[in-house]
């Protein structure tokens, strides 16, 4: 990568009207990293801090138009997908992505619910997105649950993590990174695999109650370093660096559940 490329990220994900996730957070992680993202927004929400009110999902024509008309101007050098809003979305995005050059990184963040506990699709269509998102080879950043419904692991199954990343990947044949996927209740675990067996980073887990846009700006940070050619494992080393200072920098806005702050 030449010194001086600004490198340019595709978001493909809802909007948050509050700016602490979605498309909004991913903008915000790009400026910090000095990329720029262009965006293509699936679904529109209203929501605050304590639940979300609305949703609205774009007809696909509108996605499709989105990305083709980023496409006649730029040259993408990674891609982020976080929420997908419906089966019929998900077929139109792997249509269009499937005919990007394969050495161009895609990070997925598959958002089964809002941390505010609202569902954006019932298991079985969530499933469905996501195995035909896992055609185009990109790296998944599930938090444990979400790994547990897509390998269609049983509750009453106890399996560690370790043992979740393998499912997962022989059932989507796509690299996985597990957030915050250990049982210690005084670190933050991330689980991937690179090359060879399942490692993982731990850190400290960080008291803070501002932590909306955690997984969208980890996401996006790792589309960023990845598409800067570091290796899956430093990739996931700088953007869990990343996500712990702005979590740290969080703007102090009283809430239960406030945002955190995309600087350094």
């Amino acid at each position: 990568m030449k010194k001086d490329k600004i490198l340019k990220m595709l978001s493909i994900a809802g909007s948050d009207n509050t700016c602490g996730a979605g498309i909004q957070a991913d903008v915000k992680t790009c400026q910090a990293l000095k990329a720029y993202c262009l965006t293509c927004i699936t679904t529109i929400t209203s929501q605050n801090s304590k639940r979300v009110f609305k949703i609205y999902e774009l007809p696909k024509t509108y996605i499709k138009s989105q990305i083709n008309s980023i496409m006649m101007d730029y040259e993408i050098d990674c891609i982020k997908i976080g929420l997908i809003g419906s089966v019929s979305q998900a077929k139109t995005i792997y249509q269009i992505l499937r005919m990007f050059d394969s050495k161009v990184p895609v990070v997925v963040d598959p958002i089964f619910k809002s941390s505010t506990n609202k569902k954006f699709n019932n298991s079985k269509n969530y499933l469905l997105i996501y195995k035909t998102i896992a055609k185009i080879s990109p790296v998944f950043t599930p938090n444990l649950n979400e790994a547990k419904i897509l390998s269609e692991i049983k509750y009453n199954r106890k399996l560690s993590t370790e043992e979740i990343i393998k499912e997962f990947i022989q059932k989507f044949k796509a690299k996985v990174v597990i957030t915050d996927g250990g049982q210690k209740l005084n670190q933050c675990e991330d689980f991937f695999v690179d090359k060879g067996p399942v490692e993982k980073f731990a850190s400290n887990k960080i008291l803070s109650k501002n932590t909306h846009g955690s997984g969208c700006t980890f996401s996006s940070a790792l589309a960023v370093n990845l598409a800067k050619g570091f290796s899956l494992k430093k990739s996931v080393e700088l953007s869990k660096d990343l996500t712990r200072k702005f979590i740290l920098n969080a703007p102090k806005f009283n809430l239960k559940y406030g945002p955190v702050g995309h600087w350094l």
